[in-house]
């Protein structure tokens, strides 16, 4: 048996159906009243419901699990509390149940912003959830961090940078130069390689980059989005020091300010870890980004 938690997010849904199509036993947790439920519509899975923020709901959810995904997490939040309450204190509470219920592998799914050289605060939540992972040592641990995510429907980060290119009336104002590498992962890579690690022990206790097949600049991946959503505006460079000087004043004016130091040092950082220990040990290939971006949004759409 393997649970999926996040089973109706954007990763989570997915997976839960590629592993059901394989042949597994897929347990997929959601929350009370989940609004994302129909995802799973005719997905041939068990449903279970458990909330990571309190511990007690989820022992039934890990009885008689061998393997556990934990997908469950916020990516993006004005409060920086619900990062540890959620990406921290509900990890350790999956972690925890997992370990008492016998689980014989937890992967975790971090971020490439744990190793960012300035973490944000969703970094850090992700840094001291990694910690949690080789403080049991009687439980199977393997961490992995995904980079910049695209695909069909978006990505909640993708629909957020999207959307604030196109704020703008007559230019696209960029962070500095945009020079950080990254390597954009397409979402059906991140499904596939978590499939892999499906009995693997050569898995056990290693951390992999699930990054993508093509490393590009910032700008030039920046480039490529307004190219396919028809943002035809001039790209403007506004100094790094300035930006963090509005991201300050505007949060002393606004409860969710547009421009935040976390949004900041996210377009700043590398995020271009090298997959090359997951292609050797499970067969994880990224795709090209340039083939399949454009495939991925043929209508414009998020």
């Amino acid at each position: 048996m393997i649970l999926v938690t996040g089973a109706t997010g954007y990763i989570g849904s997915r997976l839960v159906k590629k592993l059901a199509d394989d042949g597994h036993n897929v347990r997929a947790m959601v929350i009370e009243n989940d609004p994302l439920l129909d995802r799973l519509e005719g997905v041939g899975c068990e449903i279970v419901t458990g909330d990571i923020t309190r511990k007690e709901t989820l022992t039934p959810c890990l009885a008689g699990v061998k393997t556990v995904i934990h997908l469950a997490a916020v990516l993006v939040s004005g409060d920086p509390e619900l990062f540890h309450k959620i990406n921290y204190e509900g990890t350790k509470n999956v972690v925890d149940t997992a370990v008492e219920q016998g689980a014989e592998h937890f992967i975790f799914i971090s971020a490439a912003a744990a190793v960012y050289r300035k973490p944000t605060t969703y970094g850090r939540s992700k840094i001291q959830s990694e910690a949690l992972m080789k403080q049991r040592g009687n439980t199977n641990f393997t961490i992995i961090r995904p980079t910049l995510l695209y695909g069909s429907g978006g990505s909640q980060e993708l629909k957020i940078y999207v959307e604030n290119l196109r704020k703008f009336p007559l230019i696209v104002p960029t962070v500095g130069r945009l020079k950080a590498r990254k390597r954009p992962v397409w979402v059906g890579d991140i499904v596939n390689g978590l499939s892999l690690l499906v009995n693997k022990p050569v898995t056990y206790g290693k951390t992999y980059n699930f990054s993508g097949g093509t490393e590009l600049s910032m700008w030039e991946y920046t480039e490529l989005i307004c190219k396919q959503f028809g943002i035809s505006k001039p790209m403007i460079p506004v100094p790094v020091f300035l930006c963090y000087a509005i991201a300050a004043a505007w949060k002393l004016v606004a409860e969710t300010p547009p421009l935040r130091k976390d949004l900041i040092l996210g377009v700043i950082m590398d995020a271009n870890g090298s997959y090359q220990e997951a292609l050797e040990d499970i067969g994880y290939q990224p795709v090209d980004l340039y083939e399949k971006f454009a495939a991925s949004f043929e209508d414009q759409s998020l």
